[in-house]
């Protein structure tokens, strides 16, 4: 039988049952590692989707001063309800000159208060709790209605590809959820988690 030089040392360390021990050593991976990652991915994944309502309402605010200081241009990614009350309040103020700096003022205060409550949901939205987190989602969808009705349809997409990013971040709470409580219901049980 023609070998090649090697080929017998080789076949020999293949069959070697040290060899497969090794392998097999190389291979094997700590759970609580495994989950660890898992958890660390899930809380990532959470926290990306999470911080949209960051950046819807910072983007809202920097849409509302560029319309009250006469601009013609906005983001995607605003609010509807905030341009709303923005070019109602412009419209308001080229009526009435004498009243511009109170009813864009006025404007203005609401649309802060509409940007911190949106903070407000992303804050809590960070911290998992699903119910405003899901609270959060459908007012945003409500408020992609409002663009729906104008028209307006690259903030229609927007809307759409945010709470797609949400709904991703949302889903990834829940699963780290489920995870950390049947975790907790095994270690209630008095068993071992497989951990």
């Amino acid at each position: 039988m023609n070998t090649r030089p090697g080929e017998a040392e080789r076949a020999d360390e293949l069959n070697d049952p040290s060899t497969e021990a090794e392998v097999v050593e190389e291979v094997q991976v700590d759970p609580l590692e495994t989950l660890r990652a898992e958890l660390a991915q899930l809380d990532a994944r959470g926290a990306a989707g999470a911080s949209w309502f960051f950046w819807i309402a910072a983007l809202s605010l920097v849409n509302s001063v560029i319309l009250l200081s006469g601009g013609d241009r906005h983001f995607v990614v605003g609010l509807g309800v905030t341009m709303i009350a923005d070019v109602v309040a412009k419209a308001i103020a080229e009526e009435n000159p004498d009243i511009a700096g109170t009813a864009k003022g006025i404007a203005f205060a609401f649309d802060l208060l509409v940007a911190a409550v949106v903070c407000g949901f992303g804050w809590l939205s960070r911290r998992g709790i699903l119910p405003v987190f899901a609270l959060g989602m459908f007012l945003y969808l409500l408020d992609g209605l409002i663009y729906v009705l104008v028209g307006e349809w690259m903030s229609v997409g927007f809307h759409a590809f945010v709470l797609f990013s949400m709904w991703s971040g949302f889903t990834a709470y829940r699963q780290m959820k489920a995870i950390k409580l049947d975790l907790q219901r095994q270690l209630a049980a008095g068993a071992n988690p497989g951990v």
